[in-house]
């Protein structure tokens, strides 16, 4: 991509403002870290919840045969949905 244009507008036409040059500061002397005091907790600590047993999930797979009975459709073109027996499926919209 090329860009043209002079360096004292943005993209959009605006001139830029103007940024002062700033003297260099010189590093600081390198120091290493000690802490001063151990951390403590202010608030009270509370135990986690202890886990109990597994319990597998209950079948559901009961829920898909019958949802595969049915199909869901936009009702008589008004924009709201409706559940509709697969055997009525040619009537959808009259």
């Amino acid at each position: 991509m090329i860009i043209k244009g002079n360096m004292k507008y943005d993209n959009h036409g605006r001139k830029r403002k103007v940024k002062a040059v700033r003297a260099t500061r010189q590093p600081q002397e390198w120091k290493t870290f000690e802490p001063t005091d151990t951390y403590k907790r202010k608030t009270k600590q509370y135990p986690s919840l202890s886990m109990g047993e597994y319990k597998p999930q209950e079948d559901n797979s009961y829920r898909q045969e019958v949802s595969k009975q049915y199909t869901v459709s936009i009702a008589y073109n008004k924009g709201a949905y409706q559940v509709i027996p697969k055997k009525d499926i040619k009537h959808i919209g009259k």
